[in-house]
């Protein structure tokens, strides 16, 4: 294999290393994004619960004032009806505290609905705060786990890239620009092994004179379908060269 061959695919292997590591450097956070939405549509809905039960707990009173109010009109409307000896006046103040029974009666009836709804809405409310309470953890517990993730792969990126620059430092720099380019070109894949007459990057056949000639290994060729730099392995070498394969 020519030697400059053979310094391109050392150089797309550490890039293909440095991509893959950036594409985690890229989910890893996003992942982490994706966690606090929805841990931010959670405790959104719990303001609203909150808010909601509150004013739920506001018409409580309300309709507990209103009742000691009934109350107290009945009591007096009672105590007015035993000095009362006109019998029409007498028969007005019964239909008044008959009255003010009845909408004891619904105020009652309105009373006991709310304390359901209370109810029911401490209970979701306490339901929401319980799952908050495990997204807030789990989210704590991964936001250190994908820092150190990162840490680690920033790491490893900065081996790669010094191993990278060693590279590149033998290889001829028209060669290396040619390179970069087809590289930007072709998502991150510059350098192709052909097996049997096939392109293992675009998967296309390469013309019979073509792949005889690349065999010949004689000069750098490029793919005629998707213009990667291409090279040919002899099956007895069993080369462990092998850049990761790219439509």
């Amino acid at each position: 294999m020519l030697p400059e061959l053979h310094k391109l695919i050392s150089l797309q292997e550490v890039d293909l290393e440095i991509r893959g590591l950036l594409h985690i450097q890229h989910e890893l956070p996003q992942t982490m994004r994706e966690l606090e939405a929805q841990l931010a549509e959670l405790l959104a809905s719990a303001a609203e619960k909150q808010q909601e039960l509150e004013e739920t707990k506001k018409q409580h009173r309300q309709l507990e004032q209103e009742m000691a109010m009934l109350d107290e009109g009945i009591t007096r409307s009672r105590q007015r009806l035993m000095e009362i000896k006109d019998n029409i006046e007498y028969k007005a103040m019964l239909k008044e505290i008959a009255f003010k029974e009845d909408r004891k009666d619904q105020k009652e009836t309105e009373i006991l609905e709310i304390i359901e709804q209370v109810e029911a809405l401490t209970t979701e409310l306490a339901a929401l705060q319980e799952e908050i309470d495990t997204r807030q953890a789990h989210l704590k517990k991964l936001r250190a786990e994908v820092e150190a993730e990162l840490a680690e792969q920033e790491a490893k990126i900065t081996v790669l890239q010094t191993q990278r620059l060693e590279i590149q430092q033998n290889i001829p720099t028209s060669l290396l620009k040619r390179y970069d380019f087809i590289r930007e070109k072709r998502q991150g894949i510059a350098v192709a092994e052909v097996r049997q007459g096939v392109c293992q990057a675009c998967h296309m056949n390469l013309p019979p004179q073509k792949f005889i000639e690349l065999q010949m290994d004689l000069e750098l060729m490029t793919c005629p379908h998707c213009q990667r730099i291409i090279y040919f392995v002899p099956q007895e070498e069993n080369s462990s060269a092998n850049p990761a394969e790219a439509a």
